[in-house]
């Protein structure tokens, strides 16, 4: 039976591990963040800085306050991880012997590659453009979305073998009838690359223009000479780009005229936003008559009111209150209401479109009406995010494996975890959400700069730990569980059910390790922090931070809730700290998941000593953990000593008494060296 995904991670398109790569974050374990997100992810550089993040909407923090910002620690921790975690490893299929040719490198034809690729097949990627990336590349304006990051995807992909043959055009260069003599499968992932267009009277003057083109010729270094007053016409994120492109082109005013009304325009809410901010206006709930033409020159757009814009059934169906008129005055009108795909691709093809000029595709197999020609990206499922795009990618690769190769398409259903149980929440404390922080709108209005700037990382590392760890809970073994009651009486939220064998809730699990560190049968692990890893750090050089330990130098364990972590005690800031030598450091989810044997396991593999740094009772995320491990050390602190230790050698410094940790945690270190020596 496959486990319930926690509902961030079953609403990510690709089903991203999101809790198990924000407790990675949250213990400063980058590398592992970065290959979480990687793992289904083809561009998680792109999705780190643009995507929409369906996750953040999903998250059940937000019962609690509010959700993670999910999309700016992705970014975080991959530019964290640095270069190490752009490249795959060396692909470890056999080679096969079939031939792939994918027409499109946008985000979905070349996840489709990648995933043939890494499964040993040849493929050849066709692009038209000078450059691969698809809209991510040609369209995104670059104050969103800097290029680097797309060539840092689209390099990842190449290095797994991928070949990437830009300017050449199906249809014109090659027929895709050659292609289907060359290659054993073709997939089609040309995207939605057209602006449409309305057929109103003036909308055929020069400076009536198509949004695609605007923004590529923006992109690609040859933008238009932009009016004074500019109006864009259309209501979605792409209208909102335009508008912001226009204002840093040079226009000195920008409205944008929307059908929707402002609380059911397509656009995302932040999107509207951060153009409101910079100056845009809205026209919202007006539709289009025709473009006002004096003397061979625009001077606005005639509007009328809109009744309603869906019929009863919810389909697109917008009516008008044809007496209620107004006037937008512009100079330039840009058109943003929506793409279609051009499938020129399809010359001389036998591929079949419908009446309204759609690639006529199975939902299923993801195949067109000729055998072994498939589709995949928005060409086959409309328009959608990048995310959405790698997904599609994913589907069709295993529709060409099923059809070359014989194998079953794998299932797509996953189940959620269940909603936040209400005691639970009313238990949990409540914690800010921190905010990536983005260029002044003064300053971002005028100019190309990346908006975006760097997540601090204290915030970020804050931000990570506000997790609720869905589905990195505890669970029991039940062969050895005992049914002695500790964990019903130690979980600060009541989550364990004792029935015969005990059970712990995935609805309601927290992840602390609370229960696992005290039930005295060691019938309880966590997911989240197993502890063959906890002894791997202590053993090896996994965990090592500082200086080069030698013989007498020995290592000192320092066991930190990461909690502390935006408290000055990061892993960076401990290994950068002059004095305190060779550190194994273990960050815990809360101080009450420290098991005692650990301890123990510190000083027999060699440990000088132990610290153990916990947050304040006030600020921790699970009450009662501080005061725990308080008795709980007092008690081991005894235990050493009658096994031979000096109980001096274990130390206990809790954040909440004042004092820099740092400071301590040197002191603490210095004493141990001289001891030792002595």
């Amino acid at each position: 039976m496959i486990a319930p995904l926690p509902p961030c991670s079953a609403n990510c398109p690709v089903n991203t591990d999101v809790p198990g790569y924000l407790a990675a974050i949250a213990r400063g374990d980058y590398q592992k963040a970065a290959r979480l997100i990687r793992a289904n992810n083809t561009f998680a550089s792109v999705c780190g800085w643009v995507c929409p993040h369906p996750c953040e909407d999903h998250c059940r923090r937000g019962q609690v306050d509010a959700p993670l910002s999910v999309r700016a620690l992705k970014r975080f921790a991959l530019e964290k991880a640095g270069g190490e975690s752009l490249f795959p490893d060396k692909p470890t299929a056999q080679s096969l012997p079939y031939r792939v040719a994918i027409v499109g490198a946008g985000p979905a034809g070349l996840t489709a590659a990648w995933d043939l690729a890494r499964a040993g097949y040849t493929v050849t990627v066709f692009e038209r453009q000078p450059e691969a990336g698809g809209h991510l590349y040609a369209s995104l304006p670059t104050y969103r979305l800097p290029r680097r990051v797309v060539r840092e995807d689209v390099g990842r992909i190449a290095a797994a073998g991928v070949e990437i043959r830009t300017g050449v055009e199906i249809g014109k260069d090659v027929s895709l009838t050659d292609l289907q003599k060359e290659y054993d499968a073709v997939i089609l992932a040309v995207g939605l690359s057209k602006s449409r267009s309305l057929n109103l009277p003036g909308f055929d003057h020069p400076d009536v223009l198509l949004a695609l083109p605007f923004l590529q010729g923006t992109n690609l270094g040859r933008p238009v000479n932009i009016k004074k007053r500019v109006i864009v016409i259309g209501g979605g994120d792409v209208a909102m780009d335009v508008a912001r492109t226009a204002l840093r082109l040079g226009a000195q005013e920008v409205r944008v005229v929307c059908l929707e009304t402002c609380d059911i325009m397509p656009a995302h809410p932040w999107e509207v936003k951060e153009a409101q901010e910079e100056g845009v206006e809205l026209c919202a709930g007006w539709g289009p008559v025709r473009a006002v033409v004096e003397e061979g020159l625009v001077q606005g757009l005639e509007v009328k009111g809109v009744l309603s814009v869906f019929d009863e059934q919810g389909c697109f169906n917008p009516t008008f209150d044809e007496g209620r008129l107004s006037f937008v005055p512009g100079e330039m009108i840009i058109q943003a209401i929506g793409q279609c795909a051009d499938l020129s691709c399809l010359a001389d093809s036998p591929v079949a479109v419908n009446e309204r000029g759609q690639l006529m595709v199975n939902r299923d197999t993801l195949e067109t009406s000729v055998s072994g020609v498939f589709a995949c990206g928005e060409v086959a499922c409309g328009p959608g995010p990048a995310i959405a795009a790698v997904a599609s990618g994913h589907r069709v690769a295993a529709a060409v494996r099923a059809y070359l190769e014989g194998v079953s398409l794998p299932a797509g259903n996953v189940a959620t975890i269940g909603e936040l149980p209400e005691r639970v929440r009313t238990r949990l404390p409540s914690f800010a959400r921190q905010e990536i922080p983005v260029l002044p709108a003064d300053q971002r209005r005028y100019s190309f700069v990346v908006q975006e700037l760097e997540f601090p990382p204290v915030q970020a590392l804050r931000e990570a730990e506000r997790c609720l760890r869905c589905g990195l809970g505890a669970e029991v073994l039940k062969e050895r569980c005992a049914a002695c009651l500790t964990c019903q009486r130690v979980c600060p939220y009541g989550v364990p059910v004792v029935e015969g064998r005990a059970n712990i809730p995935v609805e309601g699990c927290q992840g602390c390790g609370i229960c696992a560190a005290a039930c005295p049968a060691g019938a309880i692990v966590l997911k989240g922090l197993p502890g063959e890893e906890v002894h791997a750090l202590l053993e090896g050089e996994k965990g090592r931070v500082g200086g080069v330990s030698s013989a007498t130098d020995p290592p000192l364990a320092v066991f930190v809730c990461q909690r502390a972590y935006f408290q000055g005690l990061a892993p960076e800031v401990i290994s950068s700290t002059p004095g305190l030598g060779q550190v194994r450091l273990v960050s815990l989810p809360t101080a009450g998941a420290l098991d005692p044997l650990w301890l123990l396991k510190a000083l027999d593999e060699g440990a000088l000593g132990v610290a153990v740094i916990t947050c304040g009772e006030n600020n921790c995320r699970h009450v009662g953990g501080a005061a725990r491990v308080k008795e709980q050390l007092k008690r081991f602190q005894k235990l050493l000593a009658e096994l031979g230790y000096e109980p001096f050698r274990l130390q206990w410094h809790c954040l909440g008494a004042g004092g820099d940790p740092l400071a301590w945690l040197s002191e603490f270190a210095r004493s141990l060296v001289q001891a030792n020596k002595s």
